[in-house]
């Protein structure tokens, strides 16, 4: 009860039925697996049944030192990063061993060659497809790397720009508030830190007001504390209007697959500003094409000198709402996304 018409639910064991696939009647089929062993069996079975499979993933390839060895190992540090140092140290040199021998020959291998199974693999960002391409050369062949490609994850139709609602001294910031992930303790810092060196600009935050946010908001000097708006749940389409207001994103997290709401921002014209790390690859990509820059360090002052870095460059007409928007929707709008899908699956007939 209550799935959209076009929704149409099956089995697992379906999902292993050839002749279920050719009941379909499917050209093409888009799959979210990351590229997991235990989605390898329904992969064939549609191949089986003469439907294009691409398989589709929404992260960054650092699971595995064959993709990236650099920032297999930093990811350590960035996915501990609420650790002690000498504890995230001790736990790299103890898990390295482990991820560049056994790892490597068992479980990369495997899940290369589960990517390889199918005619294509959706990576969300260049560099992520670089990652995956690079994983698959090494462990399963070159001539398999090809099938890796760059396929951004789609952005919905209202998240665009609108000519009519005038950019506003503002910075945006959303996120579950009760979740670590996303760094509460760092959003308020570095807001602390940017509202004592720049007087005009107001900061909204979206997202379910935990009692750490209350409590640091009423903590907040009474000169600074109305320019701080805790702004809650919202609709969708609302989110959608204060982007277009917006001049900046501020993004406190630790790690993200795609990060859907910087995306929707930038499709709004509004820029990032976020931390640097591996695990922010979505981020990385978002913030080029004069969209954004990161902070050196995820501390308060670092993300606050960011901030105010991208804010001054808003000030000086180094940023152009309508310019980043038409740069990331042209990629990001689900037409655009499905062109480019089709087109793909065009390179190979059956």
């Amino acid at each position: 009860p209550g799935d959209l018409p076009q929704l149409m639910r099956a089995s697992w064991e379906q999902f292993h039925d050839v002749e279920w696939w050719k009941d379909q009647n499917l050209d093409g089929l888009v799959l979210y697996t990351w590229g997991k062993t235990k989605f390898r069996g329904v992969v064939k079975a549609a191949m089986a049944a003469g439907i294009k499979v691409a398989q589709v993933t929404d992260t960054q390839g650092i699971f595995s030192p064959a993709a990236d060895f650099i920032a297999h190992l930093q990811s350590e540090q960035a996915h501990y990063w609420h650790e002690p140092a000498l504890k995230r140290i001790f736990r790299t040199i103890c898990k390295l061993p482990l991820s560049c021998t056994i790892r490597i020959f068992g479980r990369d291998r495997a899940r290369a060659r589960a990517i390889a199974t199918s005619d294509f693999f959706f990576a969300p960002t260049p560099r992520s497809a670089q990652r995956y391409q690079a994983l698959v050369s090494r462990l399963v062949g070159k001539k398999h790397a090809g099938k890796v490609r760059f396929v951004p994850i789609p952005v919905n139709f209202h998240f665009t720009y609108d000519p009519e609602s005038i950019k506003q001294d503002e910075v945006v910031a959303v996120g579950r508030w009760n979740s670590m992930q996303k760094r509460t303790p760092l959003l308020m810092s570095s807001i602390t830190h940017a509202l004592g060196r720049r007087s005009s600009t107001t900061y909204r935050i979206f997202g379910k007001i935990t009692p750490e946010l209350e409590m640091w908001h009423q903590s907040l000097a009474d000169t600074h504390r109305p320019r701080v708006l805790l702004e809650g749940m919202v609709p969708n389409s609302e989110l959608a209007q204060a982007y277009q207001r917006a001049r900046v994103m501020l993004v406190s997290a630790a790690f993200e697959g795609c990060h859907n709401s910087s995306a929707e921002a930038l499709c709004c014209g509004a820029s990032v500003v976020a931390c640097r790390s591996p695990f922010l690859g979505a981020l990385e990509w978002h913030a080029s094409k004069s969209s954004g820059r990161l902070a050196r360090k995820a501390t308060g002052p670092d993300l606050a000198a960011a901030l105010l870095e991208e804010l001054s460059a808003w000030d000086q007409g180094e940023r152009d709402a309508k310019a980043i928007s038409k740069a990331w929707t042209e990629e990001m709008l689900p037409d655009r996304v499905a062109h480019k899908i089709v087109d793909i699956f065009r390179e190979i007939q059956k």
